[in-house]
């Protein structure tokens, strides 16, 4: 599958990024931990205190994200019910259709034939039956196929915004988080360097749920929009035999 320019270059944004921060704190921490070696021991927040000091700390970037992740599932769960009856069998109907004797068989074959591409082809043999011209058969078709499309492509630009906007808001909480950090350290030095390493790693909370909410949008993304052109590629191959047959039907 292609990605167009601009998602591998969002993409590759959003790798070096993370390359960039996990540098970052593979060097930071480790300094700051030295540093405070002689500090008195703290006792390490679980995971659940971690996300809930975040949770409660203004702006609140971390409830945006959450309400984003349940935006991702939701858009995620319909789209995956949606192309699992988008789809189907597209040379079996046109073998039926070509086994039909007649335009109202060929309609009884596919009556209840399941996917987007069925219904584009009931509808052009259903224009035939009525009369049609061949040449306004064709557009029948082509509105036929483009209402399909448009709903095969609803909920995609959504998803794909979750791709860029989860980093950013993750991104958004975490420099929020680290000024704060770093203000602490202003006001009372680094007397206790632990109020600052674990300020960061509080902070860094909201980028690991940016990316969370991310990385399967954009698995999703990629997968939902492969399904949509494998469909239109069926369904115009489809439509390109049906054409055939239906001209050739056609008495001259």
């Amino acid at each position: 599958m292609r990605l167009l320019p601009a998602k591998a270059s969002r993409i590759a944004f959003r790798v070096s990024f993370t390359a960039c921060l996990a540098i970052f704190i593979g060097n930071a921490l480790p300094a700051l931990a030295q540093e405070g070696a002689g500090a008195t021991a703290t006792v390490q927040k679980t995971a659940f205190e971690m996300i809930w000091s975040v949770a409660k700390t203004p702006p609140y970037v971390f409830f945006v994200l959450v309400a984003c992740s349940i935006l991702t599932v939701t858009l995620i769960i319909e789209r995956f019910m949606f192309y699992r009856g988008a789809t189907g069998n597209a040379e079996e109907l046109i073998r039926k259709i070509k086994r039909a004797g007649s335009l109202a068989e060929a309609l009884t074959a596919v009556e209840h034939a399941p996917g987007v591409t069925a219904q584009v082809i009931r509808a052009t043999i259903q224009a035939s039956r009525d009369g049609c011209a061949p040449e306004h058969i064709e557009g029948v078709a082509q509105s036929a196929a483009t209402r399909e499309q448009i709903s095969m492509e609803k909920f995609l630009p959504q998803l794909d915004s979750m791709v860029t906007l989860c980093p950013l808001l993750g991104l958004l909480g975490t420099t929020i988080g680290m000024i704060k950090s770093f203000s602490i350290v202003a006001a009372i030095g680094m007397s206790d360097p632990t109020r600052l390493a674990g300020g960061i790693s509080e902070a860094l909370i909201n980028t690991a749920t940016g990316l969370a909410v991310a990385i399967p949008a954009l698995f999703a993304y990629n997968y939902f929009t492969g399904k949509k052109e494998a469909i239109l590629m069926d369904m115009e191959r489809s439509l390109t035999e049906l054409m055939v047959i239906l001209k050739s039907s056609t008495p001259h």
